[in-house]
Formats: C-alpha cells, sequence, structure tokens
C-alpha cells in the first residue's frame, strides 16, 4: 500500500490557529483546544493511506477538482488527492455548522 505525503495548505493552517484561539482564548478551555487540534491532525495524518476512500463533494466545481471532505469532531477538513505526486493537500478545516458553500466559495483550489 502506497502512502501519501500530507501537505497542510497555509489556509488550513490558519483555520487551526483560528480554531485552536478561539477555544483557547474566547472559551477559556486551552486543554480542550489541544485536544481538538491533537485530533484533527491525527485524523489528517490518517490521509497518508488511502485518501480516495471519502467521496468527493457533490457540488460544482469542487467536484470536477476532486475536492474531498472528512469530518472531524465538529469540522470539515477538506482536501484533495495528487496521486501523481503521491500528495494530499489539505485546503481548509470549517467549522460543521458555517455555510459550507460559502465557506468552499473563498477556497483556493491550486
Amino acid at each position: 500500500m502506497r502512502d501519501y505525503r500530507i501537505i497542510i495548505t497555509p489556509d488550513a493552517i490558519r483555520d487551526l490557529a483560528e480554531l485552536k484561539d478561539y477555544i483557547a482564548e474566547m472559551l477559556l478551555a486551552p486543554d480542550t483546544a489541544l485536544k481538538y487540534i491533537q485530533t484533527i491532525r491525527r485524523e489528517i495524518g490518517g490521509l497518508a493511506q488511502m485518501p480516495a476512500r471519502h467521496k468527493c463533494v457533490d457540488q460544482e466545481p469542487w467536484y470536477s477538482r476532486g475536492v474531498r471532505k472528512i469530518i472531524v469532531k465538529n469540522f470539515y477538513v477538506y482536501y484533495r488527492i495528487d496521486d501523481t505526486a503521491g500528495t494530499v493537500y489539505v485546503l481548509n478545516v470549517i467549522y460543521a455548522r458555517r455555510d459550507q458553500l460559502k465557506a468552499l466559495s473563498r477556497m483556493k483550489l491550486d
């Protein structure tokens, strides 16, 4: 079985930092923030093996671009696979109760 390299894009890194800061500072729960980030990163790491096991999002243009998602806690982790390079690109981490289409419309696909 082939292992894929995981690249977390700057947008996804920013999403994770904002999530951590919000939980730690606004909700005053730094331990919970750390656990959330660890859980999300562990699930992202799991994409190194068989990342195509999750289906593509149904809406265009994301479907045509091969954008997939996994659900981790209350968040969607959006990613795409470059099979030729053996790489998974994590694009964004978005709170599940947000308007996903609106959030996706701001996603950088390249």
